[in-house]
């Protein structure tokens, strides 16, 4: 029996998946991501370094600060540029604002309609019906209107520093060219904390959602640091106890294509497959998470070190409440001062990790002495993922072999959903 799922629904990007059973044993699956590549790394190189952030942040339409930030991050260090505290709080900010406005809309656009089955409730012979069409409490139209409200009010932390919520312009290379004053900063505080309410409902919806019990066998990996729940620069950490300093990344991991798929995948040399993103930040630095993200982990029953990635839709509501909370207390602590800073340009080469809402983020450049790129690296939360995610599917399906066909490929994009892919982002 052949089973394909020829467009994966509700991810980022352009993917399938096709497995072959014969026998009532799984002979063949290949996770094949077919967007077409788009070739970033070839056409940076010629163009200048401040050029580099607003190229590179249209790599994605989702997570387009954590690319201007990693480049940021990148060519600051190939050309000795040390950014002060201020900035770097500005930046994880904005950071912060991205990932939460990722989250949430994976979590109520992508992901909720497995569980409430939407598809199948809704149609011509049998239209919407309450819960789903009133306001009250448990019904769809209460979870749509508390999304509008979350995402408003994180697009606008993102949208004040960086002059506009999406592909911001004002996060550069030595700072930020714009600073909001006092009282737009006081309107962003009281809109933040007007859906804390918001956030904890999130964290509660998500935790009763029925997941399918199932564990893999992979590796966990983050960037930690001993000061705070690393979002921006950090050293890499494994669930195993491995800790690799950033700039040893490439001694450590290296990418691999694969002949049925545009997206190359990464694995930590000598140990296979590594899984990225909220459940694996959760998992190796749970302890730094915000203590009222802590609470909300601890209201719902969320254990550490779970196995299971449909569970990353849950890591991914408690980091919902860490950055709302995190936000709020770094815009009160902010003071109105010089956020931007000359760079002298100079040969050199420079790397850089981040947290993107996916999970790890790395960018890498080299520069001439006229500040020209000469070469560009970047590997992406999805290539990181790609080797972990085609293994648990392999493994969901020996796991359900015997379920009709509809509902194992229903299986396998839940799966997928589960780890947020972002395939044009894997293509760049």
């Amino acid at each position: 029996m052949k089973i394909k799922v020829d467009y994966i629904a509700r991810v980022e990007g352009e993917g399938s998946v096709k497995f072959n059973i014969e026998g009532g044993k799984l002979k063949e699956l290949k996770l094949n991501i077919w967007e077409p590549p788009r070739f970033f790394e070839g056409f940076l190189v010629g163009r200048k370094f401040d050029e580099v952030p607003d190229i590179v942040s249209r790599i994605c339409g989702i997570c387009p600060v954590s690319h201007m930030t990693t480049s940021i991050r990148a060519i600051e260090k190939a050309v000795g540029f040390i950014p002060s505290l201020e900035i770097k709080n500005l930046r994880k900010i904005m950071s912060l604002s991205q990932i939460v406005a990722s989250h949430l809309v994976h979590l109520y656009m992508l992901v909720l309609p497995d569980y409430h089955r939407l598809d199948m409730l809704f149609s011509r012979e049998n239209p919407p019906s309450p819960p789903f069409t009133k306001g009250g409490k448990g019904g769809l139209l209460e979870e749509i209107k508390r999304l509008i409200r979350l995402k408003e009010a994180v697009n606008n932390v993102t949208a004040i520093f960086g002059g506009r919520p999406l592909h911001p312009v004002a996060m550069v290379v030595g700072g930020f060219t714009k600073i909001p004053s006092r009282d737009e900063i006081g309107k962003v505080i009281k809109g933040l904390e007007s859906i804390k309410g918001d956030a904890l409902d999130t964290v509660k919806m998500v935790s009763k959602l029925h997941y399918p019990d199932f564990r893999n066998n992979t590796e966990y990996v983050s960037i930690i640091s001993k000061d705070d729940y690393a979002v921006n620069e950090g050293t890499i950490a494994s669930s195993s106890g491995i800790e690799v300093e950033e700039d040893d990344y490439l001694s450590w991991f290296q990418e691999e294509e694969v002949p049925y798929s545009n997206a190359k995948r990464t694995v930590m040399k000598g140990r296979g497959s590594i899984m990225v993103g909220a459940l694996s930040r959760l998992n190796i630095k749970f302890g730094m998470l915000h203590p009222e993200a802590k609470k909300a982990a601890e209201m719902i029953g969320f254990k550490i070190l779970g196995k299971n990635p449909f569970l990353n839709n849950i890591a991914q509501a408690v980091e919902i409440v860490h950055g709302i909370w995190e936000c709020i207390e770094l815009l009160d602590a902010f003071s109105i001062g010089n956020y931007f800073f000359k760079v002298n340009v100079r040969e050199g080469s420079g790397s850089a990790l981040t947290e993107a809402p996916r999970g790890m983020l790395y960018h890498q450049y080299e520069l001439n002495k006229k500040g020209i790129i000469e070469r560009a690296n970047i590997v992406t939360p999805t290539a990181h993922n790609f080797m972990s995610l085609e293994e648990s599917l392999k493994k969901l399906v020996n796991e359900n072999i015997d379920k009709p066909k509809n509902e194992l490929s229903l299986l396998c994009e839940m799966l997928v959903r589960a780890y947020d892919p972002c395939f044009s982002c894997s293509v760049h």
